[in-house]
């Protein structure tokens, strides 16, 4: 037991982390984006119904925040995870993903985006999830957004606008789940 205590300070004295897991999913304390490490911010289950678990998110920021604007407009690399706990065909990702971006952006805002939006529509076209498959929305710090399936990169989006747009389905005014938005903010 001592010797198990020892190990446990002397990681923790050097930095190292234990990974989180949420639902079942092991998530890394910490990543890489662009040559910026990212740390863990939060992470939590997406509920449809509030009884079937969809996904687990995880929300990857340069530093640790719980303020929805910050990591929202931070000119900074970010993540957003989604790791799949059952299968989505990819008409059902898009229009999740639209329901949220028309519930936080207004009618010019979203205007505005119409020709990126149809550029993700074609990005996730045949992009059917499966349980356990890894989806990230990698924001860049010129608000590009790469969305990348199990590791492979499917299309990148170019800024300024539509990395915030995105990130404001999970962490807007309307969020897509309030007990989800707390959890990625660590609150």
């Amino acid at each position: 037991m001592n010797k198990l205590i020892a190990a446990f300070l002397f990681l923790s004295a050097s930095g190292f982390t234990l990974a989180a897991e949420v639902s079942g999913v092991r998530l890394e304390d910490g990543v890489s984006l662009d040559n910026v490490p990212l740390s863990l911010n939060g992470a939590g289950v997406r509920k449809k119904f509030g009884l079937v678990s969809v996904y687990v998110a995880a929300l990857y920021l340069p530093s640790k925040t719980g303020n929805a604007d910050s990591a929202i407009h931070v000119r900074q690399p970010r993540r957003m995870l989604m790791v799949m706990k059952r299968s989505v065909d990819s008409e059902s990702l898009l229009e999740a993903m639209h329901d949220g971006l028309e519930a936080n952006l207004g009618s010019e805002e979203l205007a505005k985006l119409a020709p990126k939006l149809a550029r993700l529509d074609m990005s996730f076209k045949g992009l059917d999830a499966r349980e356990n498959d890894r989806i990230s929305l990698d924001v860049g710090a010129d608000e590009s957004v790469r969305i990348i399936h199990n590791d492979r990169l499917k299309d990148t989006l170019p800024g300024p606008d539509i990395g915030p747009a995105m990130l404001k389905i999970w962490l807007g005014k309307k969020p897509v789940q309030d007990d989800l938005k707390k959890n990625l903010l660590g609150e």
